[in-house]
């Protein structure tokens, strides 16, 4: 039996918009108030440009938003996570090197300071884009990492039929 688990979580809630998308606003703002004089800007030319390198790269950013996911596979050869956008953030765990594993509620924002790729001195790292659940292992170097997951039953499913203790 080949059974497969797989997840893919991106950002997707109207306050992650919101967030990613404010400092475009704002610089958009700052842009109009200077470019049509509302501001007095001592009339330096050099402003138009610098904000338009600005807004240019905000969109950049916002675009990269977009495409940030978090994608986790569990299979019989163990637990492979990857979050696209973001360089090195790529992990894979076989079972024989897991000493323990468990499906946790946890508080994004309490043990780990937010959403995203973050690292806690007490918890360890942390990939995830939503929710308060998450798959806590413990490896064989003894340092906890957690990967959020919306699937819980699934994932406690799946886990179940291919860990077993050593």
């Amino acid at each position: 039996m080949n059974l497969e688990f797989i997840e893919k979580q991106n950002f997707r809630k109207w306050w992650h918009y919101a967030i990613a998308g404010f400092p475009l606003i704002i610089i958009s703002s700052m842009f109009c108030l200077v470019q049509f004089d509302f501001v007095s800007t001592k009339n330096n030319q050099k402003e138009p440009l610098i904000f338009l390198i600005l807004i240019v790269f905000t969109i950049l950013i916002f675009i990269w938003f977009l495409f940030l996911n978090l994608k986790t596979t569990i299979n019989e050869k163990g637990i492979f996570v990857n979050y696209a956008g973001i360089p090195f953030c790529k992990k894979n765990i076989s079972w024989k090197e897991i000493i323990s594993i468990s499906v946790i509620k946890y508080s994004p924002l309490y043990d780990y300071g937010g959403w995203g790729v973050k690292y806690s001195i007490l918890n360890g790292w942390c990939y995830n884009v939503a929710g308060d659940f998450g798959i806590k292992i413990i490896g064989i170097d003894k340092k906890p990492f957690l990967i959020g997951t919306q699937q819980k039953e699934e994932v406690e499913k799946i886990i179940n039929l291919y860990f077993t203790k050593q």
